[in-house]
């Protein structure tokens, strides 16, 4: 058989002709898709990589302990535990300590005598009283209550016109009544006023004495006498037992005080029924000293302020031991020191100008408070009467 001849090549084509177009456009399709699925591959096989990784790092994290031994646990417990026995034997010393200080405690053995009795509640005896005069009846009620209606405030224009001159004064005996001579040696001697809420309205009284020189450091008394209509009020004792570290009340109308109280300042301006209440303060006595000149004063730490003059200084049983002159006050060091004058000098100025007082003896002993009474409690009985001068008479059987 004849060989089959081979098929004749197709016919070149020109160049620049379709078929290297044709060529082109099959490798171009394929590169396309092919390499968005390689990444996308590469992507999914490195997720899952670092995904299986990071759980086997979590799982090995998770079975290890990560606490690091910083101090030998043991050793601190014990430390704790000396601790706290040491914290319970120091409890058991304090515990021991106020056990053996609970019987060292200095307790009033009757509160009752106390001299820091409220004055407002200590109801006055008999024997702190000056005899009552014929005719008029005693005084009872408490040692405030016999302050208010015994202490006055002296008052009046002054000589010069130029304003209203005040003090504090006290009686001493019926109608007699005594303060400073500087409080009304500058005042109109015809209008010379006192008044407190037991008078109710501004009484004129007359200046029937005074001491010359009225300087702080020498005597310093007036005496003015009631009108015979006026309201009776009940004198204050005098004592001259007083010593320091007594309990002392002052007893005035102090500018320091009345300069807030609307009824002082109505009643300078004119209404005579406008009447301030009456200022006490309380202390201690601090000193009995002889002056220079010979007057014996008492330094104390109740504190008076200008208008306080010539008021009472009395003890806690309501019986005067000074009058209230003058103080001393350094603006330096912010001292201040009250002074009143000892009653001996009163004594003496009332015996030079016929003036008769009694004078009260005795250490001062305020009467007992009552307890309130209970429903259904027998009645306490009561306390035997106290003979002049202080002292308690002895109980009958």
């Amino acid at each position: 058989p004849r060989p089959v001849a081979a098929p004749l090549p197709p016919p070149a084509a020109p160049i620049g002709a379709a078929a290297v177009p044709a060529a082109r456009a099959t490798g171009s399709a394929w590169n396309w898709w092919l390499l968005p699925v390689g990444v996308l591959v590469a992507l999914a096989f490195l997720g899952l990589g670092f995904w299986l990784g990071w759980q086997l790092i979590s799982e090995r994290i998770s079975q290890q302990r990560l606490v690091a031994h910083v101090a030998d646990e043991g050793r601190i417990a014990e430390q704790v535990t000396r601790q706290r026995e040491t914290n319970d034997a120091l409890r058991r010393e304090i515990d021991q300590a106020r056990a053996a200080l609970a019987g060292d405690v200095c307790r009033p053995g009757d509160f009752g005598l106390s001299p820091l009795t409220p004055p407002q509640i200590t109801p006055m005896q008999p024997s702190s009283l000056p005899p009552t005069p014929q005719g008029q009846q005693a005084f009872q009620g408490t040692l405030i209550e016999l302050l208010d209606q015994a202490t006055v405030l002296v008052l009046g224009p002054l000589a010069n016109g130029q304003g209203v001159g005040t003090g504090t004064g006290f009686v001493v005996a019926p109608g007699v009544i005594v303060t400073n001579a500087h409080v009304v040696a500058s005042i109109d001697p015809a209008r010379v006023y006192v008044v407190n809420r037991r008078l109710g309205r501004p009484v004129t009284v007359q200046v029937a004495a005074q001491t010359p020189d009225p300087q702080p450091g020498r005597p310093d008394f007036a005496l003015l006498r009631l009108p015979a209509d006026a309201p009776a009020l009940n004198p204050l004792g005098l004592t001259r037992v007083a010593s320091r570290l007594d309990p002392v009340i002052a007893a005035g109308f102090p500018q320091a005080i009345m300069q807030t109280d609307a009824n002082f300042r109505a009643l300078l301006d004119g209404n005579a029924q406008a009447i301030p209440e009456l200022a006490v303060t309380d202390g201690l006595v601090s000193a009995v000293q002889n002056l220079p000149s010979g007057l014996t004063v008492m330094p104390h730490t109740a504190a008076i302020s200008r208008g306080n003059s010539g008021g009472p200084l009395v003890d806690r049983c309501g019986r005067v031991v000074g009058v209230n002159t003058f103080g001393f006050f350094n603006a330096e060091q912010g001292e201040r020191v009250s002074y009143a004058q000892k009653v001996e000098a009163v004594l003496a100025f009332l015996a030079a100008n016929g003036v008769t007082v009694a004078e009260l003896t005795g250490a001062c002993q305020p009467a007992p408070v009552a307890a309130p009474a209970t429903p259904g409690a027998p009645a306490a009985p009561a306390a035997p009467p106290a003979l002049p001068g202080g002292a308690p008479s002895p109980a009958t059987p």
